[in-house]
Parts: C-alpha cells; structure tokens; sequence
C-alpha cells in the first residue's frame, strides 16, 4: 500500500490559515457600537460635505450628499470613503476653484463613516 504524501496538503492548508488569520476584518474592532445615521453619519456630512458650495442644492459638486439613499450610492458608485480619506486623485471637494484642496477631516469622523459603512450602511 502507498503511504499518503500529506505534506502539501499540510503547506496548503496551513498557508491559507496563515493568510486568512493576518487579514483585518474591516476594522470591525474598532468599532464597539454601529453607528447611527441619523444621529452621528449625517450631521458629520452635511457639516462637511454637503454645505451650500458643494454637495448640496446648488452647490458645485455633481450630486448630492443629503439623504441616506444620496449617501449610500456615493459609497457604492462614487468611491466616497476613499474621498474623504483622500485616497483617490480627485479627493472631495475638488470641483470648488475656492477650495482647491479639501480638508481632511479627522481620522475619528473618518472611522465613524468607515465603521457605518462596514456594518452594512443602515438608515437607522
């Protein structure tokens, strides 16, 4: 009879296990509490985002950042986390030749938006 040769099995399975382990899970750690739209994602952009010169009624900005659904597709069609992270060449809000580069807000709005947004974007 043939022994088994387990040992690329064992490389296998034990790379996979080492890869899967490293990964983070979208910051989910940190973010104890999920947090509320209404209560902390929209104030945060309607303060900084959505102001009269950009995205808002007559602003700049080619949409909108008003409603949960206006928000929701800016994150799943227009790259808005890496927007306000200023991760893409074109970080909000570029369009005002007043305002040519944007302000950063904090990393602890950030990760506010980032943890909503991990969590599933629910209009809660």
């Amino acid at each position: 009879m043939k022994k088994a040769n387990i040992r690329p099995t064992f490389v296998i399975v034990f790379t996979l296990l080492s890869v899967l382990l490293s990964c983070k899970t979208d910051n989910l750690s940190e973010c104890p509490n999920l947090p509320s739209f209404q209560a902390q994602v929209l104030p945060i952009i309607l303060n900084n985002c959505a102001t009269s010169s950009c995205h808002s009624f007559g602003g700049f900005a080619p949409f909108l950042l008003t409603t949960h659904q206006e928000i929701d597709s800016a994150v799943i069609n227009r790259n808005f986390l890496m927007a306000i992270k200023h991760q893409t060449p074109y970080p909000m809000p570029r369009i005002n030749p007043f305002l040519p580069d944007a302000t950063k807000l904090s990393d602890s709005l950030i990760q506010i938006i980032e943890c909503w947004i991990n969590q599933g974007r629910p209009n809660n």
